[in-house]
This record gives C-alpha cells, sequence and structure tokens, in this order.
C-alpha cells in the first residue's frame, strides 16, 4: 500500500532561517556598486562621472573631469565634501537658519545663472563690418593698448555712495589715504596694474589721458581700487589675432545686452514692494 505523505509544516526555527537568509539575499542585492556612470560608492551614496564634470568645470578644469589623474584628485575632493556634508546632516547641522539662508543664496544664484543663459540665448555670429568697426572703435584694446604699472589703494566699497564719492573724489592717491586714515577706513597699498583691453573703451580712453600724479578709482566685486599711473608700457599683439578678440567681445556684449533687456521685462512685469529704508534711489 502507498504511503500518503501529509504536507509539512515548517518549524518556527526553520521559518526563522529562511527568512534571515531571504534578507541576507536581499541587502546583498542592494549594496551598491561602482560601474558605469558611478565612480565610487560612499556609505551607500553614489558618486556619479557627471558629479565630477561638475566639480571640473567648478575648478576651470579642461577636460571635464574626464582626465584620469585631475578625476582622481576631483574624486578625492568630492568623497570628502560629501563625508563632511553627511555629518552637518547627522549634526543637523543643515536646520539652522544660517545654513537654510545661505542654501536659499545660493540655490537662487544657480538658478539665475541658468536662466541668464537661457534667457540671453546664443547671440549671433558677428559681420565683418561689424568685427572691423569694434576694432576701430577701441584702439585700446588692439592697436593702441597698453600694460599700466600702478600705485594702488584699495578698500571695501562703501554703502554710503556719497561718502564713498568725497573719498574718490580726492584728485591724488595720498589724498585718498588722508580721506581713508580720517574716516578710520581699513586699506591696502600697493603695486598693481591694468591692461587697458580689460576695460570699456570710454573708461580706458579717460585713464589714459590723466595727467602724471592724477588718481582715478575703479569699483568692482566689492572692492574699490583708486590708482595712479607709474609707468605705461605698449601691448604688443599680432593684428591676424584682433578679428576673433573682436568677435569674442562683440558676442559678450551682445549677450550682456540681451540679459539685461531680459531683467528689464521681468521686473516691468513683476510686483516689487519695498520697505521704505530699502527703496532704491530714481
Amino acid at each position: 500500500m502507498l504511503k500518503h505523505h501529509r504536507n509539512q509544516v515548517p518549524s518556527n526555527s526553520a521559518r526563522l532561517t529562511l527568512v534571515s537568509l531571504a534578507m541576507v539575499a536581499g541587502l546583498a542585492g542592494c549594496h551598491k556598486q561602482p560601474g558605469g556612470q558611478v565612480v565610487a560608492v560612499v556609505n551607500d551614496e553614489e558618486v556619479t562621472q557627471q558629479e565630477l564634470t561638475t566639480e571640473a568645470q567648478a575648478a576651470q578644469l579642461t577636460g571635464g573631469g574626464k582626465d584620469k589623474p585631475a578625476a582622481a584628485d576631483l574624486l578625492q575632493r568630492v568623497i570628502d565634501r560629501n563625508l563632511l556634508a553627511d555629518y552637518a546632516r547627522a549634526e543637523g547641522l543643515d536646520r539652522g537658519p544660517e545654513f537654510v539662508a545661505r542654501r536659499r543664496q545660493l540655490e537662487q544664484s544657480l538658478l539665475a545663472d541658468v536662466a541668464a543663459r537661457k534667457l540671453a540665448g546664443a547671440p549671433g555670429a558677428p559681420t565683418q563690418a561689424e568685427i572691423k568697426n569694434y576694432i576701430a572703435s577701441h584702439p585700446l584694446a588692439f592697436a593702441e593698448r597698453q600694460n599700466l604699472a600702478l600705485d594702488q589703494v584699495r578698500f571695501a566699497t562703501l554703502g554710503d555712495a556719497a561718502v564713498l564719492k568725497q573719498i574718490t573724489d580726492m584728485p591724488t592717491i595720498d589724498g585718498v589715504i588722508a580721506q581713508l586714515n580720517a574716516k578710520g577706513i581699513k586699506f591696502s597699498r600697493g603695486a598693481s596694474a591694468l591692461d587697458t583691453a580689460t576695460i570699456g573703451a570710454a573708461a580706458a580712453k579717460q585713464i589714459v589721458e590723466l595727467k602724471p600724479g592724477e588718481a582715478f578709482a575703479l569699483s568692482t566685486g566689492g572692492q574699490t581700487y583708486v590708482s595712479v599711473i607709474t609707468d605705461r608700457q605698449p601691448v604688443v599683439a599680432d593684428p591676424a589675432t584682433w578679428p576673433d578678440l573682436a568677435s569674442n567681445a562683440l558676442r559678450s556684449e551682445k549677450m550682456t545686452t540681451a540679459m539685461t533687456d531680459a531683467v528689464k521685462r521681468l521686473r516691468a512685469a513683476a510686483t516689487i514692494t519695498y520697505d521704505p529704508s530699502f527703496k532704491p534711489a530714481k
């Protein structure tokens, strides 16, 4: 007679063993590994080739992070930053008001940069007539280009425009220093240089026509520079390179103009309400 085999029910210990094996298998299957676009895994967080490319662009490196020795150094920088970021999150540092404000600033700056590139678009290639006219109207960037040696005073640009004007209107650098000392404003003094091709045509013309010892001021990047020309030397460049330089400058000017116009349109369409103390002067 054939024996009837009943289905056997696993014991509790057998069930636990099966569940444990399944969990181990699942975890093994979920563990991330480098490969393809993933160049490293840090605490189960992937670092991708795109991150390396972005890092290379930020560091202004050629090759987009694909040069192996440079990419290896960049990767270590990304890994260190990620580890520090993980520590900051674990400590709750990402919830403080200073971090939140800074994160918003960085995000807004990044979005504004992306929007600017889209709004400006790709400017068309300048015509030969435009290039020729640009070279003729910017002699201090081409045929009469100069490198100016400077005695220069540098200080943080003041928020009070009237006080800043009072200082920068002084005709000599000694007068500027006297004003800064009288007002208790910190500054530094040293030798510097200025290539006339790096500033606007009108400003360059005014500067090279200054009398000996006469000071001039430029403000950029939150700093004000008051300088006196101590020497000047012609910059000799191959005229064959001028058309390309002029073409690049024209493209840049067109992009700047397009951006300025786009921002004006956005401002006109926006509703902006100011605290009276922050309202800009008309």
